[in-house]
């Protein structure tokens, strides 16, 4: 039986898609090979045959999907730029977001899990965390310097925000970081 040329490349991103789920739910140390594989429907040795390693599975999940989301401001006009920015803003720090661990993003659920990563891994994650600030630069306000560090303190806000909230019980408190930051952050783009 002969496959599409772009076979390899499909089983591969379906994998990456399903496998990094129990991923972000449990993190690096909390599932294993075994689980990341059942969850894929594959066997370990067809993850390991694709990523070569459990640590080489979360090089390519920091690889593929930081940053992704932040695509979507890819567009000329800065106004729209900015407001498409304050948009998926609001979608991270939603109690929705809060509460999907599996299918919300990589940073929130894998940055600690990153720190404690080869240097190889590291290094993916902060060309990729780059790229995201890049994508969001041309929304912010202020000369380059001023843009680039508002940049870098609302990724740092986010991943923070949605963490702290994830730690907490839903109710109140929770409530509370995810309305703070998003009002500060709203704040530090739209008035700055």
């Amino acid at each position: 039986m002969r496959y599409a040329k772009d076979h390899k490349e499909q089983a591969r991103a379906a994998i990456l898609a399903a496998a990094s789920r129990p991923l972000k739910e449990k993190g690096f140390h909390g599932v294993g090979v075994d689980a990341l594989a059942a969850a894929a429907e594959v066997t370990s040795g067809a993850l390991y045959s694709h990523f070569g390693s459990k640590e080489g599975f979360l090089e390519q999940v920091i690889r593929d999907y930081v940053s992704a989301d932040f695509e979507a401001l890819k567009v000329e006009d800065r106004d729209e730029r900015r407001r498409r920015l304050v948009e998926l803003i609001g979608m991270y720090l939603s109690d929705e977001h809060c509460q999907d661990v599996a299918g919300g993003c990589v940073l929130a659920a894998l940055t600690v899990d990153v720190a404690r990563a080869s240097d190889a891994v590291r290094e993916v994650y902060q060309l990729q965390i780059s790229r995201m600030v890049a994508l969001m630069l041309p929304a912010m306000p202020g000369d380059e310097e001023e843009r680039r560090q508002r940049a870098w303190a609302l990724v740092a806000s986010l991943i923070g925000a949605v963490s702290v909230a994830r730690a907490l019980p839903a109710g109140a408190h929770r409530d509370a970081v995810l309305t703070a930051t998003l009002r500060s952050i709203e704040n530090s783009i739209t008035q700055g």
